[in-house]
């Protein structure tokens, strides 16, 4: 007795009962990934770990595990095409199970031209439109603000796949804690890398600063330096051809109003160099004044620390992630009661002052 599942253009044959796959069953159909039970032992020795997930490889592919137990695992053949799973107590796979089945699918897709995304999908009006960037910076939340401005649904909260070639969006049997699994398709309208501002625009971004967003926010399969090569080459195509920017709002329904009709309108300012912070640094609200402090190797070559104010802690915080000098200025002018000549002398003095320190660079 077997299962099947239709992804995108996958058809999984499957012995087992996939658990979150259920909303994609499909009637049987000639199977692109086979999925048996085996009751084959581990290999010992040869361990690798990328990420989450440690792996071995084999004569004819890898071993497929996690970090924390080898009592269940994943054969994967170099293909990707057969899995083989080990230490089932049933019929169903549910859990770390479907995490590893999860990552192999994800090296099949990436072979055949699709790029799973870390990012927050929403559909509004029969388009799809993504919020990516990294944890913590707000793309479930600005999903969210979505529905609620403008009646957006949500595709998937994690790791949607994007068809590189005719841009097109798919919902998959995996995701973060929203456990949104979705199976719809919809044309890709935008990429929104997030930025919390309190101002609501969009920026056009550079070739490489859409190649550095996809680099960091794409599945990549490191184990494996064919697939990796072939997902690098998705990710320049969807670079060169998807419509990235660079999306600064805040959190509220009207913000998600503004945003939506920005993008409809292609309302964008220019494409501008970034800057971004050095590792190694790290600042502190020491009695009310903020101190720039070397950190691990830069200690020995950092000589003494640097005293910031609150508006240039405030842009210190903005470099962390690249930003242009533009955004900066935004960024102040929307934080501090200033003139704007001022703001931009006050703070190309102090970027030149970092930049003279060592502590930022030019991207």
């Amino acid at each position: 007795m077997y299962n099947y599942y239709r992804i995108a253009e996958l058809t999984l044959k499957s012995s087992f009962i996939l658990c979150s796959f259920a909303a994609f069953a499909c009637e049987p159909a000639g199977a692109d990934v086979t999925l048996e039970k085996t009751d084959e032992i581990p290999p010992d020795g040869g361990k690798q770990i990328s990420g989450s997930i440690t792996h071995r490889k084999l004569s004819d592919g890898w071993f497929f595990t996690t970090r924390r137990t080898d009592e269940q695992g994943l054969y994967v053949s170099a293909d990707y095409k057969h899995l083989r799973f080990y230490g089932a107590a049933g019929n169903e796979l549910f859990g770390e199970a479907e995490w590893l089945i999860r990552i192999a699918l994800e090296c099949w897709f990436a072979r055949w031209g699709y790029i799973s995304l870390h990012s927050a999908a929403v559909e509004v009006e029969g388009e799809a439109f993504l919020f990516s960037g990294p944890s913590g910076i707000g793309k479930s939340t600005r999903a969210f603000a979505w529905g609620k401005a403008l009646g957006a649904q949500l595709v998937n909260g994690d790791r949607p796949l994007i068809d590189v070639r005719n841009l097109e969006l798919y919902g998959v049997p995996w995701d973060g804690k929203e456990k949104c699994f979705r199976n719809v398709h919809y044309p890709l309208k935008a990429i929104c890398e997030v930025r919390r501002s309190e101002s609501c625009y969009v920026r056009a971004m550079t070739f490489g600063q859409r190649r550095k967003l996809l680099m960091r926010q794409s599945f990549m399969p490191m184990w494996d330096t064919e697939t990796a090569a072939i997902q690098m080459a998705n990710i320049a195509r969807l670079a060169a051809g998807g419509n990235l920017v660079r999306a600064f709002s805040g959190p509220s329904d009207r913000d998600a109003q503004a945003l939506y009709d920005a993008l409809q309108q292609h309302k964008h300012l220019k494409e501008e160099t970034d800057m971004k912070a050095k590792a190694g640094f790290v600042l502190r609200n020491v009695v009310d004044e903020y101190i720039l402090m070397p950190t691990g190797d830069n200690i020995g070559k950092f000589n003494g620390t640097v005293l910031l104010n609150e508006v240039s802690a405030l842009v210190w915080e903005k470099l962390q992630n690249p930003v242009s000098r533009d955004d900066l200025l935004k960024a102040i002018l929307d934080e501090f009661e200033v003139e704007k000549a001022v703001a931009a002398a006050d703070l190309d003095a102090l970027l030149e002052k970092l930049k003279g320190y060592g502590v930022i660079e030019e991207e």
